[in-house]
């Protein structure tokens, strides 16, 4: 081990702690998990998962969140949706 690097990066505390616990369920850490990532990307030569947009922001969400934004604007009461969650 005396010919490494260290990696520093930033993350939001509450999805390090979650991946820290998925991670150690399956009997890994995040050095193990990044190693794993990033040869992967080397052998692989692209980003060994798929990466796509938040469906939240598809263009219907967002067409019924600025109608729904509009309606609210009026005064008009917003009683139900079924966005993402009912999808």
């Amino acid at each position: 081990m005396a010919n490494e690097t260290k990696v520093t990066a930033r993350m939001d505390p509450a999805l390090k702690s979650e991946a820290e616990m998925l991670l150690d369920d399956m009997g890994l850490n995040f050095s193990v998990w990044i190693t794993m990532a990033t040869k992967a990307l080397v052998n692989e030569k692209k980003i060994p998962f798929e990466v796509k947009a938040s469906p939240f922001y598809s263009n219907e969400n967002m067409k019924t969140l600025e109608e729904r934004f509009k309606k609210y604007k009026k005064g008009a009461a917003i009683s139900s949706h079924n966005l993402l969650e009912d999808k």
